[in-house]
């Protein structure tokens, strides 16, 4: 390493490529460098890296062997197991957008459509509204509403409304954290399936 630092550091020293590991080596250090290389290294066929030859089993189980996802139970190449448990599991945990109650994936879609479908009484409007609409309803239906009660309240009043709507956000930013966790978990079934038919 040395000599290879030094070489790079003269340009008078000639180098050559060792044959086994593929590095630049001066020429007059290749002989030593050769016997060592070959005896020690070996290349993983799996990366291409050159790792010594008594760590090759380790470096294939830290690297590239196969990982059983321990809550959906199957077996997902290493290069794919931060996908498959961030997008693809089944099982992983998602939370509801409407009572933030967690879910396994694959339950989620089926209990949001229930839950989305339950009722929260608009006090404006005096009848209830699906939750699955109460973003929307709010929107279209109250932003003038909100906006000129504010002119016209006095300072108390807008303390307190400035209150409710910092709330409100919230609630819609939950909605949108939720469409755009479904909407990657749709990309990532879609990649997953695209992997799947290309391995059959």
């Amino acid at each position: 390493m040395a000599a290879a630092a030094a070489a790079a550091a003269d340009p008078a020293v000639t180098t050559s490529t060792c044959a086994h590991c593929k590095r630049e080596i001066p020429s007059s250090n290749m002989a030593l460098h050769s016997a060592h290389c070959a005896r020690n290294l070996q290349k993983c066929e799996r990366c291409g890296d050159m790792v010594p030859r008594k760590h090759m089993e380790e470096h294939y189980d830290e690297n590239h062997a196969p990982v059983n996802c321990s809550r959906c139970k199957q077996t997902v190449e290493h290069e794919l197991w931060d996908l498959h448990k961030r997008m693809q599991c089944p099982q992983r945990m998602l939370v509801c957008q409407y009572c933030e109650f967690e879910l396994p994936a694959v339950d989620i879609f089926e209990h949001q459509d229930v839950c989305g479908n339950r009722t929260e009484y608009c006090q404006p409007c005096k009848k209830y509204i699906r939750l699955r609409e109460w973003i929307g309803h709010e929107i279209l239906l109250h932003a003038e509403t909100n906006f000129s009660a504010e002119s016209s309240s006095d300072r108390s009043m807008l303390q307190n409304e400035e209150g409710a709507q910092q709330r409100e956000p919230a609630r819609g930013l939950k909605h949108k954290q939720l469409l755009l966790t479904i909407a990657i978990a749709g990309v990532a079934v879609l990649v997953g399936s695209i992997l799947l038919h290309k391995k059959v």
